[in-house]
Parts: structure tokens; C-alpha cells; sequence
């Protein structure tokens, strides 16, 4: 006998108990199924009870049904019906934990039967994680329905707010069972180890698919600070600029900080990881997954395609810090530091014949004679007013652009002070008439207002 599956669009019946059922069948035609007579043979009153019964089930949950019929002439008569779910009932096996930034979500009805097994509705997810885009499939037809919403929710509000999610996934169509906002502990976004980049942000474009909420910022590097105390300082190195390519979520709060960077022309260091290759959902596996679980390669392709015009490989944004103008709101950015008179001493050696106990002539920083030393700097300096702090035994002068400043003794008895309105570049010069190399130089300059 023949079988057909679709999807019961009406139900009518008229006189004489003539029950005729209207389908859709999973060609995309249509064709009427009839019981004779309702009211017929007592004793198969129950069986076309009941196949009236799973039809308007059927007909009221939306779901497929498979016919088996005797073609009588222009009638089809119903022999058998067979309601099949679409809800999703495969089981869950060994999970796998991802996470990532969601760049994108489609929500896609099936409302198709085949020969095989009835698909249920899905929703793919598109994740920037592991250093590449990548699909996931969440079971919009599972039994609880709440908890599929749920995680759909979820979803949407991470995508919006640019935070990130950690996915439990299983089995080859990486269907999703669990979603959690944050990292869990997963794989993480970027894979493998942060690198820190400095540099000045110049330029933010769009990664050519508007539906990614993917950011391709520029960044132009810059020598790295380093902290001593005091201040920030820069080595006296060469250099050479460079442009990086960085991938960032729109929305995000990297992104917002980039963003700032670029608007106030600030310094910026980010953490930043090389991306791996590009995963490709579209391309075969151990089997094929259902098309719903593609990703177009141009979720990709935009990404790959702004670091191939740098020259330079796409880096995935992991982390971001805005730094001042001046790099510390509250200390200065010494231009360049001269100390050289307080580590070496002087050069001159001691004069032959001084006593040593291997008759060699030794310089004054090896025999701890006192001598006259000098620390100065070149320093950018925000507006503001600044204490310059010293704990040290031994006297001092401090001036600054060439005018001597009061020192001040602290309630410690130890600690000496000075106080200077200063913007800009100014010169600092401390002057140690009595210095050895064995003292230790505690320095510290801080803005107090």
C-alpha cells in the first residue's frame, strides 16, 4: 500500500460520517484522505475513532503524520496513521566545553518530513571562539520547551551586551546542551597565550558583515613603557612602528575602550592573540551535518581578508587598557633619565700610590670615599601639583628648570618633601654633594592634586 508523510492542514467531515482529511504532503502538494463512514461496522467504530483523533492532534500541534491509503478510484482511503514527533529526542553523549563571543544567531523552521527522520526547528549560533568563527546548533524542539527559550535568551542578551559564553556542545552536529554567560574555564575566546601590544589606535572599520558584530581596529605600535619609581620611562632603543590588525566584538567593553582610544587620541595596550585557522563548518567532516548547521564562509572571510591588506596576521582582542595622555594621570613620563654619576662615581681613578691591600690604585666608588653626585631628568608632566619625596641620608638640593625648591622634613625625621605646580616638560636635577655608591636612591614624584 502507499505511504505518504506531510502535515494535516484541514479536517472536514459531512454527511453520512464521510471523514476527509486535507494534507500537505512533504512534496509541497496537496491531496484529501478519507474514512468512508464514521458511523459504519460497530466493530471498527474505535479505529476510525482513533485515527480522527491522532489527525486533529496532529493538525493542532503542527505536526507530520505518515498516511498509509488505498487508492479507490478518485478517493484515497485511510488504512493506517502514524503521528510522528519533530520534537528533538537524540541523546546527549560525550559534551565538549567552548567559549566564546556570539557574532551572530538564526533561528530556522523546518517544517519539512523526508523519508528518513523528521527534522525539528533549530537555532545556529555563530561563535568567535578557539580563534576562528564557528556554528553551533541549539534544539529550538526539545522537550522542555522553556529551557531551549531560555538559552536562546541568553544567547541574544550575551551578543548584545558583548560578553562572553561557555557552551557545552555534543556529538558531531555540535548540538548545544548547555549555556552559560562568562567564562567557565572553557577553551576561552582567543586560544592560546595573550600577547601585550602597545600602540595608538588608528582606525576602527567594520568587518564587511553586518550581522558578525565583528570590529577590525588598527593599531599602531609604540615602545613599551617601563615603571620605575618616579615615573614611566621608555628605553633608549630603536623602534620601528608597525601596524596590527585586532578583531573585536561591537559592543563589547573592549571594544567601548577602543573606541575611546581613538576619539582622545589615548595610548592603549592590548592583550591580543594570534588566531588560529579559520574553522569551516561547510566543509565535510566524518559525515555531513543538516544544512541549518552551516556557517557561510564570509563570516570568516571578511576577518582574514583585513589582516591580508596589514600585511600582518589577525590578532582577537582579549583584553584592553586605556592609558592617559601621558600615559599616568598621576605620575610624569621621564623623557629621558640621567644617573650615571650616582651608579659609576667618578671616572678619574684614585691617584697611584694610595695605600689597598693588593697595591693596585682603586676609584673612589671602590674605597666608599664621598663625592659630589647629580640625578636629572627630562619629564612630561600632566597639569597638576606634584610632591617630590626623598628618603635619603644624606643632604640634597632639588631644582627644578634650573630654580631651587624649599625641602620640607617629614614627622618621620626621615623623609624630605618638595612641592611644584608643574605642566609640561620640565627639568628635575638633584644635586648630592656628599653621595657614595653604597647609598641606596629612594626617589618618588607623585601628583597630589
Amino acid at each position: 500500500m502507499p505511504t505518504i508523510r506531510g502535515f494535516v492542514e484541514g479536517l472536514e467531515i459531512g454527511r453520512a460520517g464521510l471523514f476527509v482529511a486535507t494534507v500537505v504532503k512533504d512534496d509541497g502538494t496537496r491531496d484529501a484522505y478519507r474514512i468512508a463512514d464514521l458511523d459504519a461496522d460497530p466493530e471498527r467504530f474505535n479505529e476510525r475513532l482513533s485515527k480522527l483523533g491522532l489527525l486533529r492532534d496532529a493538525m493542532d500541534a503542527a505536526e507530520p503524520v505518515e498516511i498509509e491509503y488505498t487508492a479507490e478510484g478518485a478517493a484515497n482511503s485511510i488504512d493506517r496513521v502514524r503521528r510522528i514527533t519533530r520534537d528533538s529526542v537524540a541523546p546527549v553523549t560525550g559534551t565538549t566545553r567552548v567559549t566564546g563571543m556570539v557574532i551572530g544567531v538564526a533561528v530556522a523552521a523546518q517544517n519539512r518530513t523526508g523519508n528518513a527522520a523528521e527534522a525539528p526547528d533549530r537555532a545556529v549560533v555563530a561563535l568567535m571562539a578557539a580563534g576562528s568563527a564557528q556554528s553551533y546548533v541549539l534544539d529550538m524542539q526539545a522537550p522542555e520547551r522553556g529551557v531551549a527559550e531560555a538559552q536562546l535568551d541568553m544567547l541574544r542578551e550575551a551578543q548584545a551586551a558583548g560578553e562572553a559564553v561557555t557552551l557545552d556542545v555534543s556529538g558531531k552536529e555540535r548540538r548545544i546542551v548547555t549555556v552559560a554567560r562568562g567564562d567557565l574555564g572553557g577553551a576561552g575566546a582567543g586560544g592560546g597565550d595573550a600577547e601585550t601590544i602597545a600602540g595608538f589606535v588608528e582606525a576602527i572599520a567594520h568587518s564587511q558583515l553586518a550581522q558578525s558584530h565583528v570590529m577590525v581596529v588598527t593599531l599602531v605600535t609604540a615602545p613599551p613603557f617601563e615603571t620605575a619609581a618616579g615615573g614611566h620611562y621608555v628605553e633608549l632603543e630603536p623602534f620601528t612602528p608597525g601596524e596590527v590588525t585586532l578583531a573585536v566584538l561591537r559592543g563589547s567593553p573592549e571594544y567601548a575602550l577602543l573606541e575611546a582610544a581613538l576619539r582622545d587620541k589615548l595610548r592603549v595596550h592590548v592583550a591580543a592573540s594570534a588566531a588560529a585557522e579559520p574553522d569551516r563548518p561547510n566543509e565535510p567532516r566524518d559525515d555531513t551535518p543538516p544544512p541549518a548547521t552551516h556557517v557561510p564562509r564570509s563570516l570568516e572571510e571578511p576577518l582574514a581578508g583585513g589582516a591580508a591588506r596589514t600585511g600582518e596576521p589577525l590578532r582577537l582582542v582579549r583584553g584592553v587598557q586605556v592609558l592617559h595622555a601621558l600615559a599616568s594621570a598621576s605620575r610624569p613620563v621621564w623623557i629621558e633619565v640621567r644617573r650615571r654619576s650616582l651608579d659609576v662615581g667618578p671616572e678619574a681613578p684614585c691617584a697611584e700610590g694610595l695605600p689597598s691591600n693588593d697595591l693596585t690604585p682603586r676609584t673612589l666608588r671602590d674605597l666608599a670615599l664621598p663625592y659630589k653626585a647629580e640625578w636629572s631628568a627630562t619629564g612630561c608632566f600632566n597639569h597638576g601639583v606634584y610632591r617630590f619625596q626623598f628618603i635619603l641620608d644624606t643632604p640634597l638640593e632639588l631644582f627644578i628648570d634650573g630654580e631651587a625648591r624649599c625641602l620640607h622634613t617629614g614627622e618621620d625625621g626621615a623623609t624630605q618633601f618638595a612641592h611644584a605646580c608643574l605642566d609640561g616638560d620640565h627639568e628635575v636635577r638633584v644635586v648630592l654633594p656628599e653621595w657614595t655608591c653604597r647609598r641606596e636612591f629612594v626617589f618618588d614624584v607623585y601628583r597630589i592634586r
